[in-house]
């Protein structure tokens, strides 16, 4: 390989390091024995290789016909895997279409035992929170308005309409509802004095307050981060980890609760305050809270290539990727550093891991069409090339010089005998 081949594979990863695989914790790609829904028909003219078209199409159907938007939203999260609204949006979704009687039982995590169906719900919930802890609660006031209506017709079935919405405008008042739909309103400083009376409410039981301590608390980081207060958002955290540890083990324990995503939290607060060590420790401790724990092994890493320590981020990545073999995100971040240290057949086999996981995701095509470019193995390359041109989006910005760079190889695919590029 060339040395300017060389140097441009290993900037083109670490591009889409950057901005695409470090730019928030991995998400976790689809299980290969997932029975996937059928993708929803678009309008005519829609770019369905965009996942922003089917994220469209599920906000266009998720009040009326929730079922539809399922389907929208978990193409949307396929396609583009690394965001964690889409797996918001796609729990949001699944919620709403619930009967009435499973979605009072959802809401009840002080039950002994939770159905699979719940579980798998708080861990799609979990995993959208561990790609961006600080996401935009866009839904909540729907999701509320749907709790309200589904526990008031669970005790009083026959209740009409116009009652129906004198309880829930009563109950959306309250305190704790309140709080949070003027959160997702975008009423911040309401949202806020409202969090600050449910801290000083003494209403509730010690198990009760146990269980939602924390949780204002980090609700009140969430908007300190998103307003750029920082020393409050990092004050506001460090009370919802305090407030975790000190509730009773016995209680339930809700996946996107955990310490570990909080520990998570205030280490990317500790980040944008520039505080690189206290960063590391934080992501450090959300490790000894759960030894499982990958998006702070993918959280080191990058604070690990930022000081130009490329043998102890790899070490970091590879754990995030046996931690999670199905994420392929985290195959592909490991991929890109691989590359960047010169070891492209390596970096190849985690390409090759994560389009087996999800061909739908288009970053690992590019990257192993210009790993097979560079080194020659021009039929590879083409075929790859061929994959991303077919999946990206029409506005994809390297889709000009994907299609460059298989007119200029066209001739030479006719006329080069295949070869295989060497295994890792």
């Amino acid at each position: 390989m060339g040395k300017r081949a060389r140097r441009d594979l290993a900037t083109l990863a670490l591009a889409t390091l950057t901005l695409a695989a470090l730019a928030a914790a991995p998400a976790i790609g689809a299980q290969k024995n997932e029975a996937a829904p059928s993708r929803p028909l678009l309008a005519a003219g829609t770019d369905t290789n965009d996942a922003r078209s089917y994220y469209a199409y599920g906000l266009q159907t998720v009040y009326d016909k929730p079922s539809e938007a399922v389907r929208g939203f978990y193409w949307a999260s396929r396609i583009n895997p690394t965001s964690g609204e889409e797996l918001y949006a796609l729990y949001t979704a699944s919620l709403l279409a619930m009967s009435n009687s499973d979605m009072t039982a959802y809401y009840d995590f002080f039950a002994k035992k939770r159905k699979p169906e719940f579980l798998a719900l708080d861990t799609l919930l979990f995993r959208a929170y561990t790609i961006n802890p600080f996401l935009y609660p866009n839904f909540e006031h729907t999701m509320i308005r749907r709790r309200i209506e589904a526990e008031v017709l669970a005790e009083n079935p026959g209740m009409d309409r116009v009652r129906l919405n004198e309880m829930m405008l009563r109950y959306t008042n309250a305190t704790r509802f309140a709080a949070d739909m003027e959160y997702a309103d975008g009423r911040l400083s309401e949202a806020l004095s409202s969090y600050a009376k449910e801290l000083e409410y003494r209403g509730w039981s010690k198990k009760q307050r146990a269980f939602v301590i924390g949780d204002i608390h980090a609700r009140r980081a969430h908007i300190f981060y998103s307003l750029g207060n920082l020393d409050s958002a990092r004050v506001e955290m460090t009370a919802a980890v305090t407030a975790m540890r000190e509730r009773d083990t016995s209680y339930a324990v809700i996946l996107y609760r955990s310490k570990a995503v909080y520990e998570q939290s205030l280490g990317m607060i500790f980040e944008r305050q520039n505080q690189a060590d206290s960063a590391h420790a934080a992501y450090g401790t959300a490790l000894e809270e759960d030894l499982a724990y990958y998006p702070a092994h993918t959280k080191i890493a990058q604070l690990q290539l930022a000081k130009g320590d490329t043998t102890g981020a790899l070490t970091e990545l590879d754990l995030a990727a046996q931690l999670q073999p199905n994420d392929v995100v985290a195959h592909y971040a490991y991929a890109v550093a691989l590359v960047t240290a010169g070891r492209d057949a390596a970096a190849a086999a985690q390409l090759r891991t994560a389009i087996a996981d999800d061909p739908y995701y288009v970053a690992p095509h590019l990257l192993l069409a210009r790993i097979a470019d560079v080194e020659q193995y021009t039929q590879d390359a083409v075929s790859e090339y061929q994959q991303y041109a077919a999946l990206a989006s029409k506005s994809d910005p390297n889709l000009p010089f994907v299609k460059g760079r298989l007119s200029a190889l066209a001739t030479t695919v006719s006329s080069t005998p295949a070869t295989t590029p060497a295994t890792p």
